[in-house]
């Protein structure tokens, strides 16, 4: 269970990062205009961020073998038909349907990891599942380059697109051999269907989506969507209470909305993941268009980050196990540290000090980065309640989607507003590391007394 739930975390998450280097010949071979690129961009996670809490909901209420089997073959389906697409709104669907499968799956595996482990087995698992997106961003540029480089501009695109396909189809095989699956009955099952708030979750999917259009599609009318999440948000809890009321199970767990160790290590999660994404971003911005770097070469320099996160996921079940909630804030002050020497250095200019920010800072904050993403995650996870373990997983990672998408958005905005790329950067570089520091008062502010054992 641990190798396929590893492993399906790195097949959607390569092919996240692939995609982005297939775009440009996808765009010129099926002359995609400005608002198709847009959401050729932005589809996968639009639709991943709104099928994770129905994802997570489904799996706590009829079992989670099914909903995993269905998400990973609308994955493998997508990117199949993506790939082969010759129109580009055909592919828009299919990266659609695509995230989609994956919005569906990654919940049922953390959810498998909080059924199957505990204490520091469970800690171990996050760790795991950290280090294969960390390799999985590691690995998937130079193997989209060397495709790209490798193939003619008409089919090198598609194999990019088809990379996770056959192994998204080889994980559903094993899938329906090794998971597990409590037969259930027919009047079983139809008294679990009772359960499923349909109203509740169409009422959060449209929260979701009206938070997540203007910042990731690119929709114009921000303020106007914020109103329609507002009303929607309203209209939501009002329903859940109404649900709640009659005796019947809400799509959001109370226990889970009252816990402070849920809410505040949501919190930490949401900010050390938008910074994170955020200065990534601005950085390889700044490599490019003010430092006049190639891409190939700003790839390389960001590299030993994505290493010293995976190096330090590796370790960050001992963080969890032996320090509990003292020994992640610890280390989230340093890597604050981190980032603001980082951004100060890259903001010089000057190559020697550059190379020291990335290799060497970079290195180290992606070490502390690693120690602390899923050690914050278990302690989190550790607050959600049995029967809420999906629908917690689904929350946790809708809430760094989201951040990562505004960050990013942020951050290129801020980028781009400044009156020279070396102010740009700094500008957006003192932005996230004020977000670091946020998180490292949020995670001090949490005195639960939860422990991974």
């Amino acid at each position: 269970m641990l190798a396929l739930g590893v492993s399906t975390g790195f097949v959607t998450i390569i092919d996240q990062s692939a995609f982005a280097f297939a775009v440009p010949g996808l765009r010129d071979d099926l002359g995609a205009d400005a608002a198709q690129v847009q959401w050729l961009v932005a589809g996968y996670s639009l639709a991943f961020g709104a099928a994770l809490l129905p994802g997570g909901r489904l799996g706590d209420v009829f079992g989670r073998r099914v909903p995993y089997l269905v998400g990973l073959l609308l994955f493998a389906l997508g990117g199949l038909f993506a790939a082969s697409a010759a129109d580009a709104n055909v592919a828009i669907v299919a990266r659609l349907v695509q995230g989609l499968g994956a919005g569906l799956v990654n919940p049922q595996v953390l959810g498998y990891f909080q059924d199957l482990f505990t204490g520091p087995a469970r800690a171990k698992a996050l760790g795991a599942y950290t280090v294969s997106a960390s390799v999985a961003g590691l690995v998937s540029p130079p193997v989209a380059g060397w495709i790209l480089a490798a193939a003619s501009p008409g089919l090198g695109w598609r194999f990019v697109v088809l990379l996770s396909v056959p192994v998204a189809l080889a994980l559903f095989v094993v899938g329906l051999a090794v998971l597990p699956s409590a037969p259930r009955t027919p009047a079983e099952l139809h008294r679990r269907a009772g359960g499923l708030d349909l109203v509740g979750l169409s009422l959060l999917m449209a929260v979701i989506l009206a938070l997540m259009l203007p910042v990731t599609a690119g929709v114009p009318g921000g303020p106007l969507w914020l109103i329609v999440a507002g009303f929607a948000g309203l209209a939501f809890a009002g329903w859940e209470r109404r649900v709640a009321s009659l005796g019947r199970s809400p799509v959001l767990d109370p226990a889970l909305m009252r816990s402070r160790g849920f809410m505040l290590g949501t919190g930490v999660a949401t900010l050390i993941f938008g910074a994170g994404i955020g200065l990534g971003m601005v950085t390889t911005l700044y490599l490019i268009d003010g430092l006049g770097m190639s891409a190939l070469a700003a790839a390389l320099l960001l590299a030993p980050r994505a290493l010293g996160m995976a190096i330090g996921s590796m370790q960050s079940w001992r963080v969890a196990t032996r320090f509990g909630r003292r020994g992640i804030t610890f280390v989230l002050a340093a890597g604050a540290v981190a980032v603001a020497v980082e951004a100060a250095l890259v903001a010089t200019g000057q190559e020697v000090l550059v190379l020291i920010a990335l290799v060497g800072v970079g290195t180290v904050h992606g070490v502390l980065s690693g120690l602390t993403i899923p050690s914050n995650q278990t302690l989190t996870l550790e607050h959600a309640p049995p029967e809420a373990a999906g629908v917690g997983a689904g929350v946790l990672a809708l809430a760094q989607r989201l951040a990562g998408a505004v960050c990013l958005a942020v951050g290129i905005g801020l980028f781009l507003a400044g009156s020279t790329p070396t102010a740009g950067f700094a500008t957006a570089a003192a932005v996230f590391a004020a977000l670091s520091a946020a998180a490292v008062a949020i995670s001090a502010f949490d005195r639960s007394v939860v422990r991974v054992s």
